[in-house]
């Protein structure tokens, strides 16, 4: 992928003054969301979970919204929840959005609430058939995101409860830990407080992603090309000339084509380009080799140089798109 797919390249994203457009603008903004929820929790005093929790009843009744919204909900009791959870996102989002870009990044997260929260659903129905069951909370996400990020960097050194070690070595403690207790509920122990298998459908779904290489759809985009002015290709009608040309003059100006924005602006004649598509350009081609280090070592492996060439393609990009250097 090259310099201009990145989403953190684009205006305005450098300088890190604007709170939903700076480097690490994806994070920030879910933080924001699940604070500003945990706050209308506190204050509708019950309301919001009635209507937005992920209740398997009121699921399995239609009310699908509830896989998505529940992610965004807390334990309003215990804030500690929400705490632990926004450090956990904070600490693997915004490296993951240096990889992946802004808008890449908020799919994943949002396409893993959908996903760990249906898992959750599957794993419960099947463990307490009948038996109504909730649950809240954006561990399932949070998982995935910490799932992902050590399939990228699994040998990164971190801090976990005073001891040092590695990053696949704390995920893998955290899998065990969820797997075995989620086996002790399927045998009727625990008093099913934790969502255990919507965090192992979070592991799941950033195993997934990163294994499989998910292109998830990008209904913005898709939504602004529809939105787009469309351009009417017509061919030039040479009939009734009062002149009958030869087979080969007749093809050579059907080839011609008449472009036209509206039927009442004037048709502006295109000849056919004859020239190739220009060799890859070595500058895009060492950019995306940094952006390669960047995903396998982390930002802080960059030399000045990179750095400069980072700049550089920046600068070029916006050039391309009009924008103020």
């Amino acid at each position: 992928m090259g310099i201009y797919d990145r989403d953190y390249y684009g205006d305005n994203q450098r300088d890190g003054r604007d709170f939903f457009m700076g480097e690490g603008a994806a994070v920030r903004t879910l933080i924001f969301a699940n604070v500003l929820v945990y706050i209308g929790q506190i204050a509708s005093r019950g309301t919001l979970e009635s209507l937005f929790a992920a209740d398997t009843a009121s699921i399995w009744g239609g009310q699908f919204w509830r896989l998505f919204t529940a992610n965004f909900l807390h334990d309003p009791g215990n804030p500690f929840h929400l705490i632990f959870n926004m450090l956990v996102l904070w600490f693997a989002g915004r490296e993951l959005e240096m990889v992946y870009g802004r808008t890449s990044y908020y799919k994943f997260y949002l396409a893993a609430c959908v996903f760990s929260m249906s898992v959750w659903l599957l794993a419960e129905t099947a463990m307490h058939p009948g038996i109504p069951s909730k649950a809240i909370g954006a561990s399932g996400a949070v998982m995935a995101s910490m799932m992902l990020l050590t399939l990228h960097f699994p040998r990164r050194s971190i801090i976990f409860v005073f001891i040092p070690m590695e990053l696949w070595v704390m995920m893998s403690i955290y899998v065990v830990m969820d797997f075995l207790n989620l086996l002790q509920e399927t045998r009727g122990y625990g008093g099913g407080q934790v969502a255990f298998a919507g965090h192992l459908g979070g592991v799941l779904f950033g195993y997934l992603y990163k294994t499989y290489d998910f292109q998830l759809p990008d209904f913005r985009r898709m939504i602004k090309n529809r939105k787009m002015k469309k351009f009417k290709v017509v061919g030039r009608d040479w009939s009734d000339s009062g002149t009958r040309n030869s087979d080969h003059s007749r093809s050579e100006r059907t080839r011609i084509p008449t472009v036209t924005a509206t039927s009442t602006r004037p048709s502006v004649r295109v000849a056919p380009s004859t020239t190739s598509s220009p060799p890859t350009d070595a500058f895009e081609t060492r950019v995306d080799e940094i952006l390669m280090k960047i995903a396998r070592e982390g930002q802080s492996s960059l030399t000045d140089e990179d750095k400069r060439m980072l700049d550089e393609a920046s600068r070029r990009a916006r050039s391309r798109r009009g924008a103020p250097n």
